[in-house]
């Protein structure tokens, strides 16, 4: 990974997540931006069109599985 998020960010998407309507917006916005561009229809432009299109599809499946870490030593399970 290029940028790691810090718990703090993860956090902050997590929360993102949660506002159901504004991640659907953005999930749009980046589909419609790859796509609205012209292909020349080449083989080789078209797989890049689908290729961009999974990736960001895959984006928003890790938005909306994000957890941040819990910190060390912390047990999150049912104690019961």
């Amino acid at each position: 990974m290029i940028l790691p998020l810090t718990n703090d960010e993860k956090s902050r998407l997590q929360r993102l997540n949660q506002q159901k309507e504004v991640v659907f917006a953005l999930k749009k916005l980046f589909l419609n931006a790859c796509i609205d561009e012209p292909v020349t229809g080449g083989v080789q432009e078209l797989a890049a069109e689908r290729l961009a299109q999974a990736i960001i599809r895959k984006t928003f499946h890790d938005l909306e599985v994000i957890q941040p870490d819990s910190p060390a030593g912390t047990n999150i399970g049912n104690l019961v």
